[in-house]
């Protein structure tokens, strides 16, 4: 019996998350450690909790992996209103590393081993540079969410649920356009596998051999977020407001807390072509 209520639970648990706008990931790995702790049969407090992770940490849980575990408890404890268990709950310390971000030159050199004819593939380096995109919410970019007249995407629940709004510089809506002129196929997404028969939105995965192939090639170490990094990075060292910066990027962070200012889509267009990070890389 007790197994048939919690796994009810357990799915208003997954519902919980959705609404609160976690990724379908998060949303798996936090209802995976939740089962597992409900399985072993422990009470919903934090003692409780540190004997679970104590176990976990003998199984060899780097303290990485056990700060995912205590995100996931401390967000069933609040859903079951035990919110002060759940700020009993610290999770452990883990050393903060900032993934390297390329140098401006190294950009420039990824840029120059993509022929001009790879229109699809020079999109995805310029707009996870240009605009500091998460890979996911690059591959789910709808076409009806770029507005090249205003210069404007829209990125749709990005993470924390929150949609916004990133501006575009003129070098990149001339690219869109160029490869939305040679598309033939009617997907509705603005980035798609070039393999497949039908046409559908391209796969992180995608993006990530994309980017692995034309690094070796430039003999850079190049990911997805080593790309946002580096659009953070250099807009700072133009002189960019940080709390634009934040703004821009989306982070999670803006919706809790009061430090970062709102600004407008004017100020942050603004900012935007002030770095002038493509017009840098295409001579103009």
């Amino acid at each position: 019996m007790r197994g048939l209520w919690y796994m009810s639970d357990l799915e208003e648990f997954q519902m919980y998350l959705e609404l609160e706008g976690k990724s379908p990931n998060t949303v798996r790995m936090y209802s995976y450690y939740v089962r597992r702790y409900l399985d072993k049969g422990y009470d919903l407090n934090s003692r409780s909790a540190l004997r679970f992770l104590a176990k976990l940490k003998k199984e060899g849980y780097s303290n990485k992996s056990l700060n995912l575990v205590v995100q996931a408890l401390r967000s069933y404890f609040r859903f079951e209103g035990l919110d002060e268990e759940a700020e009993k709950l610290k999770p452990p310390k883990v050393p903060r590393s900032l993934p390297k971000a390329l140098t401006k030159e190294e950009v420039k050199k990824l840029l120059s081993v993509i022929s001009p004819l790879r229109k699809r593939d020079r999109l995805i380096v310029l707009l996870l540079y240009g605009t500091g995109l998460r890979v996911s919410e690059l591959c789910n970019l709808k076409i009806k969410d770029v507005d090249l007249n205003r210069g404007i995407i829209t990125v749709r629940r990005g993470k924390g649920a929150k949609d916004r709004l990133v501006p575009l510089s003129k070098p990149i809506i001339k690219e869109i356009r160029e490869y939305l002129a040679l598309r033939e196929d009617s997907s509705e997404y603005l980035l798609v596998e070039e393999r497949r028969e039908r046409k559908d939105r391209i796969s992180p995965k995608t993006v990530w051999y994309i980017l692995n192939k034309y690094g070796k090639k430039a003999g850079i170490k190049v990911t997805p977020h080593m790309l946002r990094h580096s659009f953070a990075t250099h807009m700072l060292e133009n002189g960019v407001d940080i709390r634009v910066i934040q703004e821009i990027l989306g982070h999670s962070n803006l919706s809790t807390t009061q430090i970062y200012t709102k600004v407008t889509v004017e100020h942050l267009k603004k900012a935007q072509e002030k770095a002038k990070l493509i017009e840098g890389l295409m001579g103009k």
